[in-house]
């Protein structure tokens, strides 16, 4: 068993990272790899893209004589996890893939592979989860001291990505959290949260200030940055809205903290004032995470055996 591994990664809209997980569950950090997505492909050149990435993801592996005894995705929702059917659909990624027995597909395609084929336990496993939750229970691994029960973690990117967990265990069917602990489909505003707090949530900000609509997200981060006026607004403006999503799916769980992740996050620093005004009377710590795939690859590394 100990030439046995699994193959791990982290689905996003715009990167897939990948890693190998050894036959007791460690992240080989030396094989941690990145992937373009290529998420608005049609069907069959997404399938052919994940196919593509397991093979590279092998080649990272050093021992001659490794099998790879499954493979884990963590998958952005909405997600049949359990039957590997992709529900995402009208958020311009992965909508070509609506419907799909994902995990039937790639078995079919792997199976005519080769190489997988020499390399792969006869009864090797595609399980997929979703990523938000991985990520969670890889920041609560991370984190050695342990000072908060009740954490909401967010993700903010594409869409709106959300995970409530209390005491390390990931709470889904409660009447303190949303279905799922889900927030993207709550209503918000004049339609739901993943509309607002997204990518295209800042863009449409961008927009209703008459800026260049040309401009993509990374300019407009620069920008304000930069001390650019009508930019800091965007922010500013996208800042009360993440404020407020918190306070209102925060209303019942009453968490110690929230953690935000996803690649918008990382520009946390252009609209935290806003967000920590709205949330002045929650007695509610916000923090940062360091690396929100690599705490997402770790997630995976728990639940995978």
């Amino acid at each position: 068993m100990n030439n046995h591994y699994y193959l791990a990664f982290d689905v996003g809209g715009f990167f897939i990272r990948g890693g190998v997980l050894t036959h007791q569950g460690e992240l080989i950090t030396d094989t941690v790899s990145y992937y373009s997505s290529n998420s608005t492909a049609n069907r069959e050149q997404l399938i052919a893209n994940f196919v593509h990435i397991i093979s590279r993801q092998m080649l990272t592996i050093m021992d001659k004589s490794f099998v790879i005894e499954g493979i884990g995705f963590a998958f952005p929702g909405p997600f049949d996890y359990d039957h590997g059917i992709c529900l995402i659909n009208g958020v311009n990624k992965f909508d070509s893939l609506y419907g799909v027995d994902l995990r039937t597909e790639l078995t079919q395609r792997l199976k005519q592979h080769k190489v997988f084929v020499k390399r792969a336990d006869p009864h090797f496993q595609i399980q997929f989860k979703n990523n938000v939750n991985m990520f969670a229970l890889g920041e609560w691994y991370l984190r050695e001291e342990k000072e908060y029960a009740k954490i909401m973690y967010v993700t903010i990117g594409n869409g709106t990505g959300s995970a409530f967990l209390e005491n390390g265990e990931i709470v889904t069917d409660r009447q303190d959290v949303p279905q799922n602990g889900w927030v993207y489909h709550l209503p918000f505003h004049e339609s739901y949260v993943d509309d607002y707090i997204s990518t295209r949530g800042i863009l449409r900000i961008a927009r209703q200030l008459r800026i260049d609509p040309n401009l993509e997200l990374e300019q407009i981060v620069a920008a304000a940055r930069a001390g650019q006026e009508d930019m800091i607004k965007v922010f500013q403006l996208f800042g009360k809205l993440v404020g407020e999503m918190l306070v209102m799916v925060t209303t019942f769980f009453n968490p110690d903290a929230i953690v935000l992740g996803g690649q918008i996050s990382k520009s946390y620093d252009l609209f935290m004032n806003e967000v920590q005004v709205a949330l002045k009377n929650k007695h509610v710590s916000v923090e940062l995470s360091d690396e929100t795939s690599y705490s997402t690859l770790i997630g995976l590394s728990k639940v995978l055996f």
